[in-house]
């Protein structure tokens, strides 16, 4: 168990930002960003309604739609587009509300797969196919 306490002032955190957010809070960001490289698929191309998806860390469920893309703009000028992957449990899938709802922020393609945009960020989204639904 690791435990965390608050920095004392003028100390660096021990942590770096994994997204754009923990970064505007103030986390440590080293600024390395993915890039989906020219002409390859996005993330909203490899990723569709009704394909089942799983995480590096544990979750997953039923897509129901990718949103963006969404620019971050570096320091440096440079543009990254990424995508939010909308998501629900597979077995609430078609009869889903609000409160099934879950995000998956800051999703690019690298070589046919989908990572989060900052580099120190080691996550993974796997595609797993479609759903089947029984009638």
């Amino acid at each position: 168990m690791q435990i965390r306490r608050k920095s004392r002032h003028g100390e660096q955190p021990h942590y770096l930002a994994h997204s754009l957010y923990a970064a505007e809070l103030g986390a440590p960001d080293q600024g390395l960003c993915r890039p989906t490289p020219p002409r390859a698929p996005d993330v909203a191309a490899l990723v569709h309604p009704g394909m089942v998806i799983r995480t590096s860390y544990g979750t997953g469920g039923t897509v129901i739609g990718v949103e963006g893309p969404f620019v971050h703009v570096a320091p440096d000028g440079s543009e990254y587009p990424h995508f939010t992957i909308v998501y629900v449990p597979s077995e609430r899938f078609g009869r889903h509300g609000k409160g099934d709802l879950n995000w998956i922020n800051e999703c690019v393609a690298v070589d046919r797969r989908i990572l989060k945009l900052l580099e120190v960020d080691l996550d993974e989204v796997f595609v797993k196919g479609p759903v089947f639904l029984r009638g």
